[in-house]
């Protein structure tokens, strides 16, 4: 994975949520605004609002390791996610960038998740 390409401020333009069964999920249940930071120096920080109004937030360092990034998380909006690590699979629609979770944080076991990020800076 290229690491240059995914530094820089990104803005959350659509999320995609697959069910266990392979249902997707409904859109307006998703997040409806984020954003999400990469920096050169190995820092990250990710903020959204989901639909019911609610923020999800962290921040930490960040890794590649193959087609995944890893977020270390240092503090989050959820206590009980501090000093864990997300691993999210990376890939590129056009300049876009999508964040798969399989499992998502918010999902069961066989569920998946991508967030859609467009570059803003």
């Amino acid at each position: 994975m290229d690491r240059e390409r995914m530094i820089g401020t990104w803005r959350l333009v659509e999320f995609r949520f697959t069910d266990a069964d392979g249902n997707p999920g409904r859109p307006e249940d998703g997040p409806k605004l984020g954003r999400m930071e990469y920096t050169a120096d190995g820092h990250m920080a990710t903020a959204t609002r989901q639909a019911d109004g609610a923020y999800f937030s962290y921040f930490g360092e960040f890794e590649l390791e193959g087609e995944e990034v890893l977020h270390h998380i240092e503090m989050a909006a959820d206590p009980k996610l501090d000093g864990t690590t997300t691993r999210r699979v990376v890939s590129f629609d056009g300049a876009r960038l999508v964040l798969t979770a399989d499992p998502p944080v918010l999902g069961g076991p066989g569920s998946k998740a991508s967030l859609i990020w467009e570059r803003i800076s």
